[in-house]
Parts: C-alpha cells; structure tokens; sequence
C-alpha cells in the first residue's frame, strides 16, 4: 500500500509543478509588480540581503544551466555574434551615449554610461528561456560581459569621468564566478542524472520568475529608504531610465536583423536585463549619493519595461 501510495503521488507532484510553470509564464507580469509591492511592506533584510540575493541568482542559473548546451557547433556558429555584440553593445555603446550625453549633463552622461556598460544580468538567460530564446547564446553574452566588467568598467571610466573607479578587481571576480561560472559548473554532474536534468529543464520558468521576484523583493526592502526620502530626485530618473532601458530593448532585438528569433530574443534580453544591481552597489561605492538613487529607481523601472517587452515577445511568437 505504501509503495502503491508513492507512485501514486510522484504524478501528482509533476503535475502539480507543471501547473505552477504554467501558471508563472501566464501571469509572468503581475507576480514581478506583486514583488515590487512587497518590496515596499516587507522589513529590510539588512546583512542577510546580499547573501539571500546571491543564493537565489545562484539557483537561477543552476536551473537555466540544463538546457545549455556548449557543443563545437555552437561555437563555430555563434563565436562573431558573441564578441561582434559585447564590443558593440558593452564598449562602444557605453562611449558614445557618454559623448553625446556629457555637453547636455555631466550627471545623466555618467549614469547613462555606467547604465549601459553593466554586464549581461544574471536573469537574461532565464529570461531567454521563458521566452523560447537561444539560452546558450545568452550565457555565452553574460560570462563574456561578467569576466570583463572588472577591467572594462574602471578601465573607461577613468578615461572618461573625474571619479577613478578602485575596484576591488580579485572581489568582484570572486562575486561574478560565485554567481555565474560557479553554478554551472555545479549543475555538470547532476546533469548526468536523467530524472533530475528533465525535471530542471522542464520547470525551469517557474524557478526562474518565482527567484526573480525574491530578488526584486529583497532589492527593493533593502533600498526602500533611499526611495522614500529622495522623492523629488524619482521623477526625471525614472523618465531617463525607461527611455534608456526601452532602447536597449529594441538594440538588443534589432542590431543583428538578419539573426534567427531565437538568437534575438537572447540578444535582447542580454541587452535590456543588465546587471543593474551592480550598478547599485558601484554607485553607491564610488559614486555621490544621488547616482545611488539613479540606480535603485533602475531597479524599479528595470520591473517594469518587462511589461511592455512580455508583450511584444508574445506578439512575435503568434501568442
């Protein structure tokens, strides 16, 4: 009877994992505005928030990491769209917005820059996934981006702007592997288990939006008084970083037309969902206090152009 009764159950299980996969690609939107919300009740996690933040990114990209698939035909098809996009997107971008920028405001031209030269997010290749990209070609972008960030970011910086960047090279490395190369690296020999990989690799979008609204709950608790008491500074932020994020978006989509779909959506995403917690934790360190606020607005708006970019996804894909 016991045996009959775990069998029984083990369907059950699977089945009801499959409607919750379901049920977060349905209502991808409005469970990422309710972690928004939630942002703004829940106490602040205090010491315990990075930590928190970088298990569940970690988990995300444990996750996202079984349907990636680093073969010789991949790297013989897509070796110049990686290194052609990142020069394009993360180096020359980042240097003209700062060009054209700077005569108009020195402020936006630097918040525009370092905006633009975040490396890949760790949720672009989650969100690549949800939305039938080319997963692989997103991981390939955000371990390329994420390795570089420590020489490229205070490289230019220094370059362009009075504030030198002193980076912690060794710490921010260590951050980047723990959070992108190291899980990974973990999920090889678990893919061997055939249970587990099929398992990981069909409920994955649930894993990935369910951590995404964790990290944008804990993100927003965290920095919730900057954005109570800097309210006057919110208003033209948000404006310039959804301008900024909605042509990164459309960047990302359209500077390869000739690529496949699936290849676009991975750009897009690449280009759109940075890093901009990153830039959180960079401007607050390096830069004056209202660069910080900048960066936490980013993170509010940064939830919300997926509104609009969900909806053209689905439009593409006749859904």
């Amino acid at each position: 009877m016991a045996l009959h009764g775990i069998n029984t159950g083990v369907p059950g299980i699977y089945s009801y994992f499959r409607r919750m996969n379901e049920f977060a690609k349905k209502y991808f939107n409005p469970i990422l505005f309710l972690s928004t919300v939630l942002g703004f009740i829940l106490p602040q996690p205090g010491e315990l928030s990075g930590p928190m933040i970088l298990a569940v990114l970690c988990f995300i990209i444990f996750a996202s990491s079984f349907k990636v698939d680093f073969s010789p035909d991949f790297f013989r098809a897509q070796t110049k769209t990686v290194v052609g996009f990142y020069i394009i997107r993360f180096i020359l971008l980042p240097l003209l917005l700062f060009w054209i920028v700077q005569p108009l405001s020195p402020f936006y031209a630097t918040a525009l820059f370092l905006l633009c030269i975040l490396p890949c997010g760790v949720t672009s290749p989650a969100f690549s996934n949800v939305f039938k990209g080319n997963i692989t070609l997103a991981l390939a972008l955000l371990i390329l981006s994420s390795s570089l960030t420590p020489l490229v970011l205070p490289s230019l910086s220094s370059l362009l702007m009075a504030e030198t960047l002193k980076v912690d090279q060794f710490r921010l490395f260590a951050t980047l592997f723990i959070t992108v190369i190291f899980p990974y690296l973990a999920h090889l020999p678990v893919r061997r288990h055939q249970r587990i990989s099929r398992w990981m690799r069909n409920h994955d979008s649930f894993i990935s939006i369910f951590g995404i609204a964790v990290i944008f709950a804990l993100a927003i608790a965290e920095y919730r008084p900057v954005l109570l008491t800097d309210t006057a500074q919110i208003v033209p932020y948000f404006i310039i970083n959804l301008l900024a994020f909605l042509f990164l978006y459309v960047f990302g989509y359209g500077i390869f037309f000739r690529a496949n779909n699936a290849n676009k959506v991975a750009l897009l995403f690449s280009s759109g969902a940075n890093n901009v917690a990153l830039g959180v934790v960079v401007s607050f360190l390096y830069f004056p206090p209202e660069m910080g606020v900048f960066f936490v607005v980013s993170e509010i708006v940064w939830v919300l152009v997926l509104i609009p970019v969900r909806k053209l996804m689905l439009k593409l894909a006749g859904g």
